[in-house]
């Protein structure tokens, strides 16, 4: 039932959390999950709760009902405290008790500090590490040895999993074990509801995805088709309808975050012009206004803007490494100024073809891989972190080299931390692999099939109740 899990669940909260902070404050005493039973038991859930239909009597019961029937009460900051500690699953749940508990746990500023809360506790009480990882089924068919250029058109190709790895058995690993060792994880392959026709046409394609705060940006990199946010925690997405609004334009990238200072998540989208490449416009989406409007990018004028398709979002800014060799550099925008900014990138990487160039998060900071070594048998990757206070304002950003990785065999592209040690590599011959910064080891991530290099994208995902 699904208020008995409620009461269970919240008891052990009231024991560990709740007694000690209203004891201290001077509020009135807390009764214990087995006195607040027995009283349940004894007044029949008169409240409804053992009806028929649990969910909607859950519902009908306010905070002055639960007070009066079982004699439990708690000041609103006390509970807000104990529901920042149970996972999203939960706070499903408790949305259905009350209004006043529905309306706490979706107001932005709850959604914000659970967000925060989760992050801060992750390191230290989380025993796993939720992964999702977008790839391409690779299979040796004649048709995909002679047509594999068009596996990232094929939607039956594509799949999307949520994978769970277990940092406690992680922890035991022994790094002499040898480098055919699997990760321990769950995986768990995810699917959208069907779509009506009209949306599957549209439906991102070679798709690219990024992270912000628990939800997922899926979106395509070569085209202006539509884009989807997911929620994985939820189980749930939304897809946003890009309007015509820059005639004789092209898209050339976009990006998904978080503004801290208005509380609030925004998607850009950048275009440059069909007719003159160095000329670029700018549309921003706000979620909640659901609106577009467009916004100057200044700084790019006169010079051709290609963002890679796979940014980063980090502290209220949103990263591209922009690919055109000409003009190579980082582009950052601030989500709360809506501003764009330019990052030069370290001297020796720039004009250099045919290298891996990637950006990444690594400890809250934006790093960027460099190549300077790339082959089928030998791959060396440079790793430089970003220190910059102002998200790209000229003359307060510098790189700091901070490792050499390799080298290494048949690699093909970083991918993702998913620990500050554990980077997640895809190789040539259709693995990914996590590689330890100082054992330097490598471990495979058992996902059912090979993955077809170069179309592969993850991002460590953090629980979150935002509804998109």
């Amino acid at each position: 039932m699904i208020c008995l899990f409620f009461f269970f669940r919240l008891g052990v909260q009231f024991q560990n959390v709740a007694t000690e902070k209203v004891r201290d404050s001077g509020f009135g005493a807390v009764l214990t999950p087995s006195r607040s039973h027995q009283k349940m038991e004894a007044q029949g859930f008169r409240c409804g709760v053992l009806s028929d239909n649990p969910a909607s009597a859950l519902a009908q019961c306010n905070a002055k009902e639960l007070k009066r029937r079982f004699g439990l009460y708690l000041p609103e900051e006390v509970v807000e405290e104990i529901l920042l500690r149970l996972p999203t699953e939960s706070l499903l749940i408790c949305k259905c008790v009350c209004k006043l508990w529905y309306n706490l746990i979706t107001e932005p500023s709850f959604i914000n500090k659970h967000l925060r809360f989760t992050v801060q506790n992750r390191n230290i009480s989380s025993s796993s590490v939720s992964l999702f990882l977008k790839w391409t089924r690779q299979e040796l068919s004649e048709h995909d040895i002679f047509h594999g250029d068009r596996h990232d058109l094929d939607l039956s190709k594509q799949v999307l999993s949520l994978i769970t790895i277990t940092k406690d058995q992680d922890a035991n690993f022994n790094s002499n074990s040898g480098s055919g060792d699997n990760l321990p994880c769950v995986i768990e392959q995810l699917s959208f509801p069907s779509l009506p026709q009209k949306e599957q046409v549209d439906f991102p394609r070679d798709s690219v995805s990024s992270h912000c705060n628990g939800i997922i940006c899926l979106f395509n990199r070569l085209r202006k088709e539509r884009t989807v946010l997911f929620n994985p925690a939820l189980r749930r997405f939304r897809i946003l309808h890009t309007p015509c609004l820059l005639p004789n334009f092209e898209y050339a990238g976009c990006g998904f975050g978080y503004d801290p200072m208005t509380n609030v998540y925004k998607f850009v989208k950048i275009f440059r012009s069909a007719r003159d490449a160095r000329v670029s416009r700018a549309q921003v989406y706000t979620l909640g206004i659901d609106s577009w409007r467009e916004i100057k990018i200044d700084v790019v004028q006169g010079k051709s803007c290609y963002p890679h398709g796979g940014g980063v979002y980090c502290k209220g800014f949103y990263y591209w490494y922009n690919m055109n060799l000409k003009y190579e550099m980082i582009l950052s925008f601030d989500m709360s100024k809506e501003k764009f900014h330019i990052i030069p990138i370290p001297d020796h990487t720039k004009h250099i073809d045919r290298r891996i160039k990637r950006l990444a998060l690594w400890n809250e900071s934006v790093v960027f891989f460099f190549s300077p070594e790339l082959s089928w048998f030998s791959t060396i990757l440079e790793m430089w972190v970003l220190v910059d206070d102002s998200g790209g304002v000229e003359g307060s950003t510098y790189w700091r080299k901070h490792l050499t990785i390799g080298p290494l065999a048949r690699i093909e592209a970083p991918l993702e931390f998913w620990k500050d040690d554990e980077l997640l590599f895809e190789t040539r011959d259709g693995l990914i692999v996590s590689y330890n910064l100082y054992t330097q080891s490598l471990r495979k991530l058992p996902i059912p099939g090979a993955i077809y290099p170069g179309l592969t994208y993850a991002n460590v995902c953090l629980e979150s109740p935002l509804i998109v």
